[in-house]
């Protein structure tokens, strides 16, 4: 049997506070929407790895919670003997933690683009004064990326972008090796992992790998299955769940 490994971006992490690492209101909510849709998905025994961030195990939380709340119905010939799978609750196991599955330091690559946004205050009074803030942090957030991704500096890091990519692609394979006849792994990490896993499963070449991790929505669902053949990419970006309402699709 086949094994679907879904990555699943974090919600709308705390842009502009003291602390990013931790959700919002509003990714709280996406994560709550996210797990919802996937209810149906979800089979009994799954297993769950989440990395080593807060915005990833509250993104668990909450999407688990609402995934397991959900209730799920069955095709009409089988009601007469329900699986242990069916009705609420879904059986997915408590996550394990990967520190594997963690972002790329964003605050170093920033600072060592521009030394002087190692003081985060000063970075915030900058972006404040900013008519639109979430465009000019973008702005600098990818020329910072383009630095560390460029390979002339790799010795201003201490994780480069070749061992980034390296340990993203075996944290995905050893959540293939951890499946164990699962049907499903549910794993929470952040939008570089995936768009670095993307890139690797499509052979593009690495500069896309950026370009991909651009576009990630938080609270996004990208699937890869697990199979005699190798990994393959299924889908990636899946945000349908958030369409209901506007404003419910962000990107930090």
């Amino acid at each position: 049997m086949s094994t679907t490994l879904h990555l699943i971006r974090h919600g709308q992490a705390a842009f502009g506070s003291d602390d990013y690492d931790q959700l919002s209101e509003l990714g709280r909510e996406q994560s709550r929407l996210l797990g919802a849709a996937l209810a149906p998905l979800a089979g009994e025994g799954d297993v769950a790895i989440c990395g080593g961030m807060r915005r990833h195990r509250e993104t668990a939380e909450e999407c688990l919670a609402a995934m397991a709340a959900t209730p799920r119905e069955r095709p009409a010939a089988t009601q007469a003997s329900p699986s242990p799978a069916s009705g609420r609750g879904v059986g997915v196991r408590a996550p394990t933690y990967d520190e594997r599955w963690n972002e790329f330091d964003h605050v170093q690559i920033l600072a060592r683009h521009r030394p002087e946004y190692a003081d985060h205050a000063r970075l915030r009074a900058d972006l404040k004064a900013h008519s639109d803030p979430h465009r000019a942090f973008q702005s600098l957030f990818a020329a910072a990326m383009q630095r560390w991704a460029g390979g002339e500096y790799d010795g201003d890091y201490d994780e480069t972008w070749p061992a980034f990519r390296t340990r993203c692609l075996a944290a995905v394979q050893a959540a293939a090796d951890a499946a164990d006849g699962a049907r499903n792994v549910w794993i929470f990490t952040s939008g570089g992992p995936i768009a670095a896993i993307a890139q690797a499963l499509l052979d593009a070449p690495e500069d896309q790998a950026l370009r991909l991790s651009w576009t990630l929505v938080n609270a996004s669902h990208t699937q890869v299955h697990a199979a005699r053949g190798g990994l393959r990419l299924s889908t990636f970006n899946g945000h349908a769940h958030l369409y209901p309402r506007e404003g419910l699709i962000t990107y930090r």
